[in-house]
């Protein structure tokens, strides 16, 4: 009964949150546009080629043609907030991924070693706990499907939140992932690692297997569209866990669903996810920074640019 409550605490008061304010998307493009700029320049400087564009085009073209018409027309409003941000979530995932491959590039020393160490003054042992964890089939699987919602968990945030009319929580979720991806990529070019797993047992993922071949120099073209997720320090995981249960938090009744699946996937990242103790913090550290810094950014917006209506006109 906690959204029936606050509806009618803001019906009271005669205002209610609208869909109809597209400052934060303006504001996100050209932060989007901006990181793709440098990416291409930085890319042709070090020998990086992302190719496959003509995929990710097609779905950006369709999902900006739903929301300009649906919004243009005056159709639905839920529907165009869903192709504004998904459009947004598509160009700014293929600029971010693109910059976590630049980052690699300058090949700092491995830290590995140094995390290890942390973890071990922390009493984390990631062997012990990982063992633990693949010795019981029915909590490895539990944890291994929570830590691969993340997509899903994405589209259906997009999705929730447009239907339910709530567009500032589209606009937190966006710009805590958009800060917080620049802010971990940023941090992990000094301080690069393979992780426990590829560092105990010697078989490199996928994802580091790009990430090696980053280090080693040289010209490479990737498929846009089948980027590797190649930071291990901080755990962007870790961000986008806390980042969901922040902006599900009441009144929102996806609160409670949403909180035990990424409290699930917090618990999942270090086994299921090949991080140490310490990535997870120090993305629990960035994810508090960017949701405080975003919080603080959207109450400054709303004073100036309030994103209510009085509900007496509808």
């Amino acid at each position: 009964m906690l959204f029936e409550d606050a509806l009618r605490t803001e019906e009271a008061s005669g205002q209610i949150e609208t869909g109809d304010d597209r400052g934060n998307l303006l504001w996100a493009w050209v932060l989007t546009l901006v990181l793709g700029g440098l990416d291409w320049i930085c890319a042709d400087r070090v020998g990086l080629a992302f190719v496959g564009w003509m995929r990710v085009a097609c779905v950006l073209i369709s999902l900006l043609a739903v929301g300009f018409l649906y919004g243009y027309s005056g159709r639905s409003r839920r529907l165009s907030d869903a192709g504004h941000y998904a459009a947004l979530w598509v160009a700014f995932s293929a600029a971010g991924a693109m910059f976590t491959y630049l980052a690699a590039t300058p090949a700092m020393p491995l830290r590995d070693a140094e995390f290890i160490a942390l973890d071990a003054a922390m009493g984390f042992h990631w062997l012990a706990w990982s063992g633990f964890i693949w010795a019981h089939r029915a909590i490895q699987l539990t944890l291994f499907i929570a830590y691969f919602t993340f997509l899903p968990q994405i589209i259906g945030s997009i999705l929730y939140f447009a239907h339910t009319e709530q567009t500032n929580r589209n606009a937190e979720l966006i710009w805590i992932a958009m800060l917080s991806l620049i802010v971990t990529t940023i941090v992990s070019a000094p301080l690069p690692a393979v992780g426990p797993y590829v560092h105990y047992f010697g078989r490199q993922t996928e994802d580091i297997v790009v990430l090696m071949s980053l280090r080693a120099g040289g010209a490479h073209t990737f498929v846009i569209n089948s980027l590797q997720g190649i930071i291990t320090f901080p755990s962007f995981h870790t961000v986008l866990a806390i980042a969901f249960i922040y902006v599900h938090r009441p009144p929102s009744r996806s609160f409670i669903p949403v909180a035990i699946l990424n409290g699930l996937m917090l618990i999942a990242i270090p086994s299921e996810g090949h991080h140490y103790l310490s990535d997870v913090i120090s993305g629990a550290v960035v994810a508090a920074i960017c949701i405080a810094i975003v919080r603080a950014a959207l109450r400054q917006r709303k004073r100036h640019s309030p994103l209510t209506v009085d509900i007496a006109t509808h």
